[in-house]
């Protein structure tokens, strides 16, 4: 009777302390990080009154497929994490160099830092504010940032946003340096020409991120919770 008890006592400790799965340790260390999609660079910035957003007009199904990848995440209790940019000249160090490549009325700037609708965060939700492409190279708010994402124990990050060319991938970029696991899902992201968007997930893909689709990301989150 008591060589049972023991038996009992230690089959249950095992099963306590016993490691999780690949699969369910990776869904719980996962996070979505939502770069820049605000009317700055979307719905509203530089354009004039009647003019089409050439992100849109490139990349039409964007709010529908970010709205549906959110609402996957949060069912599945994935932590979302949204980063927008604030550009001013006392902490957007790059303005100068950027005034001379493209004179003022060429490309917009982060001035208004206000979030498309389809991409709103929800209560609870962290929103960083940086003031440069890099959400990992902004001073005080990367500080923060990234110590909010290791109290949520998080090692693989799922990005979207914009534009893919730049704040996407400068943010994914410092983001494998750092040393998550990097995957940019590329029907949540988009930018002023779909040969740009392409050309820079063609060249990186399976090099240091990797680049999938928001279906797949559902079937990853999804898979990880059945195990």
């Amino acid at each position: 009777m008591c060589l049972a008890l023991l038996k009992l006592i230690y089959s249950t400790a095992i099963s306590e302390h016993a490691p999780l799965s690949i699969c369910q340790a990776r869904h719980g260390e996962s996070a979505v990080l939502v770069i820049d999609l605000q009317t700055d660079y979307i719905s509203g910035g530089d354009l004039v009154e009647g003019q089409a957003s050439p992100l849109l007009t490139a990349f039409p199904a964007l709010p529908d497929n970010v709205a549906r990848m959110l609402a996957d995440a949060r069912a599945q209790r994935v932590p979302v994490v949204h980063v927008r940019e604030l550009d001013c000249a006392r902490e957007s160090k790059w303005l100068p160099w950027w005034d001379k490549l493209h004179p003022p009325g060429g490309v917009g700037i982060g001035a208004v830092c206000a979030p498309e609708p389809w991409a709103q965060e929800q209560d609870g939700e962290r929103v960083f504010v940086k003031h440069t492409y890099d959400a990992f190279m902004s001073g005080q708010t990367s500080q923060e940032l990234i110590a909010h994402l290791r109290s949520l124990g998080v090692k693989r990050l799922f990005f979207a946003g914009a534009l893919t060319k730049a704040c996407v991938m400068f943010s994914a970029n410092s983001a494998f340096t750092l040393g998550f696991e990097v995957y940019v899902v590329a029907d949540c992201c988009a930018d002023r020409s779909r040969e740009h968007h392409d050309a820079v997930l063609g060249l990186y893909d399976g090099y240091h991120i990797r680049v999938i689709q928001s279906s797949e990301m559902k079937r990853m989150l999804s898979h990880s919770t059945e195990q």
